[in-house]
Parts: C-alpha cells; sequence; structure tokens
C-alpha cells in the first residue's frame, strides 16, 4: 500500500511540473507567440506554392534627402477568412541585428530616467540544427545593467528607416499586447519584480538607421529552470 501511494505521489507530482511547464512556456514565449499573432490578424492570410520571383524597386528619400532604392519581391497570399487572394510587396533586404540581449533578474530601481537591473541569469536560444532551438541559461549573479532611456529617441522621423525607438512591457499573456511607455518612471511598478528583459538595436539595410528596444515580462527562477530542461 505504502508503495502504491508513493507511486501515485510521483505521478502526480510528474503531471504538476509538465502542467507548469506549459503555462511558464507560453509566458516566456508570449512575445514570439504575439509577433505571430500579429501577423496573422494582421495579413489574414497563409502562403501558398512560390511562382516566379517578381521584383519592382521605389525609391525614397532617407532624412539628408539623399535617395535610396528598396527591392520589393511580389507575394500571393490567401486570406484565411474570405479565401480569396491577396497581393502584397515584401522587403526583400535584411536589416543588421547589432545587438540582441537577454537576461532574468530584477529592477533594482528606477532613478534619473535611468533603470538599474540587477542581472541573476543571461537566457540565450540557440539553433543547435535547422528549425530546432534550445534555451541557455547562465548564472551571471551580482551583475548590474543600467538602462538609460534618455538615449531612447520616441519621437518617429517619417524619413527614417525606423520610426522610433520602443520601451514596452507585456504581462506574457498569448493574446495579450505590448503596452507601450516613455519613460523610466512609468515602470516604477516592477522595481523588484522578478523579469525577463531583452535589449535589441537593429540597423536598416538601406539608411544605416538604427532602432532599438527595451523589452519586459514577467518570469521567475523556476520557469526559467524548467524550460531549460525542455527545450
Amino acid at each position: 500500500m505504502r508503495k502504491k501511494r508513493i507511486i501515485i505521489s510521483i505521478v502526480v507530482a510528474v503531471c504538476v511540473l509538465v502542467g507548469i511547464f506549459f503555462v511558464m512556456r507560453f509566458g516566456v514565449l508570449g512575445r514570439i507567440y504575439d509577433a505571430v499573432y500579429k501577423q496573422v490578424v494582421e495579413n489574414k492570410a497563409e502562403p501558398e506554392e512560390e511562382g516566379p520571383e517578381e521584383l519592382r524597386y521605389e525609391t525614397f528619400l532617407d532624412k539628408d534627402g539623399n535617395e535610396f532604392v528598396v527591392e520589393y519581391r511580389k507575394q500571393i497570399l490567401t486570406d484565411l477568412i474570405t479565401g480569396e487572394e491577396v497581393e502584397i510587396w515584401e522587403d526583400t533586404a535584411e536589416d543588421t541585428i547589432i545587438y540582441d540581449n537577454t537576461y532574468e533578474g530584477r529592477i533594482q530601481k528606477i532613478e534619473d530616467n535611468k533603470i538599474y537591473f540587477m542581472v541573476d541569469k543571461e537566457n540565450e536560444f540557440k539553433e543547435i540544427v535547422p528549425g530546432q532551438w534550445k534555451l541557455t541559461v547562465e548564472n551571471v549573479k551580482d551583475c548590474l545593467v543600467v538602462f538609460d532611456i534618455d538615449t531612447y529617441d520616441f519621437e518617429p522621423d517619417p524619413h527614417s528607416g525606423y520610426f522610433c525607438d520602443f520601451l514596452e512591457f507585456s504581462n506574457g499573456d498569448f493574446e495579450g499586447r505590448c503596452k507601450r511607455f516613455y519613460s523610466a518612471d512609468e515602470l516604477d511598478f516592477l522595481v523588484g519584480e522578478y523579469l525577463i528583459v531583452q535589449t535589441y538595436m537593429n540597423e536598416d539595410y538601406y539608411t544605416g538607421d538604427r532602432s532599438k528596444t527595451l523589452f519586459f515580462q514577467p518570469s521567475s527562477p523556476i520557469k526559467s529552470f524548467i524550460l531549460s530542461l525542455f527545450f
């Protein structure tokens, strides 16, 4: 009887861990799922088989008045709701990633429009083989990262390859949306909370304009540990 109870306890514990894994997984990957969801909502389409490539070119002016040419690739998509074909033109150039860092930890304090983030772990998704990714977690305790929000430009520039920089927070829900902020003080409600923060900068292929994003999302030490076992 005692052995049977032990087995039942083990089974229940495993089920609970699996349940926690799926709940936590959607939290960490909420931003990825949010981006996919947004793409589906905006396009309401799925790609058909690729045909002969058709290109077109358009000329634009950068913020200094210099001309640059953008190359577009034609794609035919099928609307998921109406079933009708939709024609779109996609920019063929890929932007350059200047940096892309992800940390876990807590906001220690917010002062003088700066966010003082005490790093507990540094996370990175590595592609082991094409299409298969693994989450690596490195303990880097007692590492303080300071984000100076004064260096972020939130004013859109219609002549820039990017409109502006971004300071965002999401609660991690699948159907949630990122909330945008414009000063460090607005994130005061996150001080002391255990968070994931992603900071990255992209450079426009044509103009060299750069845009950076600072993104916060709830996390927990247990969540990152469970995810590191499954990815």
